[in-house]
């Protein structure tokens, strides 16, 4: 049980994730079920039938997940609070995420029921929409405040509505266009969407401000801030679906359909993938306190400056010498003989301080400087992964198309640096190793190299642009920066957790850019692929750049 509570910080965050997208698809699909895709007369009704089958069946999936979900956060949150707290399971009932649990656990199993009837789910959807909407607010930041609780819970139901309404629309969007098979029944469906849409993000961008004023005080606390960081990355996300969303409406104004909705299609696709990273990074930030609690905490322009200014890359591994101080410190201070007691020669004993000021123990110098070293090995491999792709694309260079073979060099580099005290060169056992947080996530981000890689070089020397295999590379490259932006660590001083994230965000937002990028160039017609072939390759360049520059002290 005291390894689930090491990791309830990570479980917690992949659980909320999962609530927030499987909520906003049974908001978004009860209402593109019951007004989008409405029937009319002068439209092919089997065409119609077929698209209500698809979204009616996604709204049922919905539903389950978002149930099985609720199973699952109930059990890790009551287990980790009894745990903790030493109470037994009937003193967790009455707690507010319980309640609020149980209540969208019993609504969406009754919308997964109800769903197959659609008569009388048009009455009863709507009523556990609102149940469902109700109940998560009970556990927002909103609820807890002391002042203008109304004001925010309101602003709070709106913001969430819009999301549902919009990103939790667009699945049942892409599906509806994939099983339509008539050019009238794709553009019905599309326009009513949009219309929707248009007022869903004027909801969501004006919603978003007045709690970005509420929750964040100053510009400071913007950057100074790991919440207002994360609110800046999640406003960035929602810039880009805006630039989607924008090309689609204008698309809808005018032109050829039939030369129209390909592009549209594919450009809804994309719109769908980064949504649902929008809101994972919604979900990080129901960890972090609100910005506005934090004022001792918030980190100045300076000191943000003086960590991200660029240095040059540390290449070694001064681990031995580290060490030798670390044990000379440690003799010194049980008072042994100036002579056992010096440190090494090799590298100068200065001393080293956190933001705060307060002197750094020679371990945790240590620690820095091994991780900040990984970091700059792996951004010269980024780098040169970006920059041999930027050369590809030229056409002039047929050999550099083999750039993904370097991603085998990052797996492997992780595998045996990234965490030394576990396997395979470390202490930790193979199996226990997988267990920390943090060591979790790096040897996952491993396998993700290694199928990007397999999965791209297969599709270079083979040749298939178009077939499914393709997507394999821009899917990973998404899921590696919704992990990094997902990407947890211990928090012992909340000062120098937000220069990491400083660090961390950034890469996330470059890399889902990069993902979404390469598959539009995939996804859409031939014409109209110039754009992303050139996004992606710069991405990785910038990627390898924030790692080269990356710092931890």
């Amino acid at each position: 049980m005291q390894q689930l509570v090491d990791l309830f910080g990570f479980f917690s965050v992949v659980l909320r994730a999962g609530t927030l997208v499987f909520q906003s698809l049974v908001l978004g699909g009860i209402f593109f079920v019951l007004w989008t895709a409405r029937s009319r007369p002068d439209l092919p009704q089997e065409d119609m039938e077929r698209v209500h089958a698809i979204s009616w069946r996604l709204l049922r999936i919905s539903a389950i997940g978002l149930a099985v979900v609720q199973v699952l956060y109930l059990f890790v949150d009551s287990s980790v609070l009894m745990t903790t707290a030493e109470i037994p399971f009937r003193g967790v009932v009455g707690a507010s995420f319980f309640v609020a649990g149980s209540i969208i656990l019993g609504c969406a199993t009754l919308a997964a029921i109800v769903a197959g009837n659609r008569k009388f789910a048009r009455y009863a959807l709507p009523v556990l929409a609102v149940v469902i909407l109700a109940a998560s607010l009970m556990t927002d930041h909103a609820v807890s405040r002391m002042e203008n609780r109304l004001y925010l819970v309101t602003i709070t139901a709106i913001h969430v509505t819009a999301t549902g309404l919009w990103i939790g629309g667009l699945p049942f969007l892409m599906l509806s266009l994939f099983r339509a098979r008539d050019l009238a029944t794709r553009w019905y469906i599309t326009e009513r969407f949009s219309r929707s849409a248009l007022f869903s993000v004027g909801a969501l961008a004006l919603s978003g401000l007045a709690l970005s004023f509420s929750y964040i005080g100053s510009v400071q606390e913007i950057l100074g801030t790991a919440y207002g960081v994360m609110v800046s990355a999640k406003a960035l996300m929602l810039c880009a679906l805006l630039v989607l969303g924008g090309v689609n409406f204008f698309l809808l104004q005018g032109g050829d359909k039939e030369d129209v909705m390909p592009r549209l299609r594919r450009l809804v696709e994309a719109e769908v993938g980064i949504g649902l990273t929008v809101i994972l990074t919604a979900a990080s930030l129901t960890s972090q306190p609100p910005a506005i609690d934090q004022p001792n905490d918030t980190v100045t322009p300076h000191q943000i400056a003086q960590r991200l200014k660029p240095v040059w890359p540390r290449l070694g591994y001064p681990d031995a010498v580290l060490a030798e101080n670390a044990a000379a410190a440690q003799s010194t201070a049980r008072g042994t003989t100036e002579d056992t007691a010096q440190p090494s020669t090799d590298q100068p004993a200065a001393p080293a301080y956190d933001i705060d000021g307060v002197a750094l123990s020679w371990q945790r110098i240590a620690s820095a400087a091994e991780s900040e070293s990984n970091h700059h090995w792996m951004g010269i491999v980024v780098l040169a992964m970006g920059l041999l792709a930027l050369l590809a694309r030229t056409g002039k260079a047929p050999w550099a198309e083999y750039w993904p073979l370097l991603l085998i060099c990052i797996a492997m580099f992780i595998f045996i640096r990234a965490d030394t005290e576990s396997w395979p060169v470390g202490p930790q056992g193979f199996w226990a190793c997988w267990l920390k947080p943090e060591v979790f996530q790096h040897r996952v981000a491993a396998l993700v190299c290694i199928g990007f890689a397999f999965f791209e070089l297969r599709i270079r020397r083979e040749g298939h642009a178009n077939g499914s295999m393709a997507l394999v590379f821009p899917l990973m490259c998404a899921l590696g920066g919704a992990l990094l932006l997902t990407h947890s660590h211990p928090v012992i001083n909340v000062k120098e957790n937000l220069l990491v994230e400083l660090n961390h965000v950034p890469l996330g937002l470059a890399a889902v850019f990069a993902g979404w990028a390469r598959w539009l160039e995939i996804r859409l017609p031939t014409k109209d692929r110039g754009i992303p072939a050139w996004i992606w390759p710069v991405c990785f360049v910038l990627i390898g750049a924030g790692l080269l520059n990356y710092r931890e002290a």
